[in-house]
């Protein structure tokens, strides 16, 4: 009964949490743990759902991004049209990536996708005349709704569409697992030559499972680059993507709520651990290594280690007196 409540509090508390303080710092901390979290869950369908290893998806994050200021800038296609039209480049790019890349499995399948984030950051880098290179493109417009007759300006504001969009996204994730086709990714994951053998179409499943967390991946870029106004080619670095991959691996690959934990520990770690410069990243390498070794399932796994499993056992074990009213 608990856990079926514990996302409708979740809910609840994250929707009240922007009211709690009227620290617009707080509220950009939020904002960003939320990006975060679309970007992770995004990754976890790659990583989690068909058990690929994937080093280019911050590549998409910056193609979302840059198309939505591109789209928006100069072709005048803004609001959730243009946030729509990222997501649909960034799709399209992983249509095409994917097409190639899928063909692989296991370590060159990572390779491959390294080797396709380097061209394409090194791409955004060069391209001036498009990208305006290294010195990326700034005042890009706030996000606007309904005509530009809403305009959204605080942190507060994004954190609530953001909050939207991960709502809708874990909602989607949650069904997808569900149904028939999310029952086919874990087949694939779990043994490829065993789903192949009932029917499943490997390719084509890990193909539509990559597009789709492409096109979220470029959605949530979209969002970042209306709400931080200026973005440059280190969005596709490696820096980017390692952070997603502790975030998915420490909070829970394979989970929902696994990516969502892991940004809030990445995003508060972050700004907790800032006085430290670069010894974050050894930190953060630590706890990756830590999580991989003694907690392979991740933040999410103790919930089931300590709450269901007990309650299941209870549960399951017989009553002293049922066993002897039966026995009679």
């Amino acid at each position: 009964m608990a856990s079926k409540l514990l996302p409708l509090i979740a809910l609840v508390a994250a929707a009240l949490l922007p009211l709690l303080t009227g620290s617009t710092y707080f509220h950009h901390l939020m904002v960003l743990w939320l990006l975060y979290a679309l970007l992770a869950l995004s990754l976890n369908i790659i990583i989690g759902y068909l058990g690929e290893l994937t080093f280019g998806h911050a590549a998409f994050f910056g193609i979302g991004a840059y198309a939505a200021a591109i789209l928006g800038m100069d072709y005048g296609l803004a609001g959730i049209p243009g946030i729509l039209a990222a997501g649909l480049v960034a799709g399209l790019f992983g249509l095409v990536i994917g097409y190639v890349a899928l063909r692989i499995v296991g370590p060159q399948f990572a390779i491959l996708t390294l080797g396709f984030g380097s061209i394409i950051y090194t791409i955004t880098n060069y391209w001036v005349d498009v990208t305006r290179g290294p010195m990326g493109i700034s005042n890009i417009p706030p996000l606007t709704f309904f005509g530009g007759a809403l305009t959204l300006e605080s942190a507060q504001q994004y954190y609530y569409v953001a909050l939207i969009c991960v709502v809708a996204f874990a909602y989607a994730c949650y069904a997808l697992v569900h149904s028939r086709t999310g029952r086919a990714f874990i087949a694939t994951r779990e043994n490829p030559q065993l789903a192949a053998s009932i029917g499943i179409d490997i390719f084509h499943m890990k193909l539509l499972g990559f597009v789709v967390a492409t096109a979220i991946a470029g959605i949530g870029g979209a969002l970042y680059a209306h709400y931080v106004k200026v973005i440059t080619p280190e969005l596709m670095g490696l820096q980017y993507m390692s952070a997603l991959i502790i975030m998915v691996i420490v909070g829970g690959r394979g989970t929902i709520a696994g990516p969502i934990i892991g940004a809030l520990i990445y995003v508060g770690l972050l700004e907790l651990l800032r006085p430290l410069g670069a010894m974050r990243l050894v930190i953060f390498a630590a706890l990756l290594i830590a999580s991989v070794i003694f907690l392979p399932g991740g933040i999410v796994s103790l919930w089931r280690r300590y709450v269901e499993q007990p309650v299941l056992r209870k549960t399951a074990t017989p009553q002293p007196s049922a066993t002897v009213e039966a026995a009679e």
